[in-house]
């Protein structure tokens, strides 16, 4: 599910440029895989998070969604949630917004 353009414009968490830095903040020191795999989620959640920077996904409808092992999600959730870029609780994953 696609969130609308109207939704994200009240609160645009992850513009373009921000989706780049974290990638290449939070992934500079992990193995090229993992970083194009967290850059595939982390363009996954720009576009599916909804206008408060949340998401409602479990971690089995996300490695369905964009197709990569669960393991390897679970890296990097917790490579972004150890930079605070993410927090996770009950069933949705958050976006820091600072």
């Amino acid at each position: 599910m696609k969130v609308s353009e109207s939704r994200k414009t009240a609160y645009d968490p992850l513009t373009e440029r921000k989706v780049e830095e974290i990638c290449n903040d939070c992934f500079a020191s992990e193995s090229e895989r993992i970083a194009e795999i967290g850059k595939k989620f982390v363009h996954y959640f720009a576009d599916n998070a909804s206008s408060d920077g949340v998401l409602f996904k479990t971690i089995k409808e996300i490695t369905g969604d964009i197709n990569i092992p669960h393991q390897s999600l679970s890296k990097v959730l917790k490579v972004l949630e150890d930079k605070k870029v993410i927090y996770r609780r009950n069933g949705i994953i958050g976006l820091w917004k600072n």
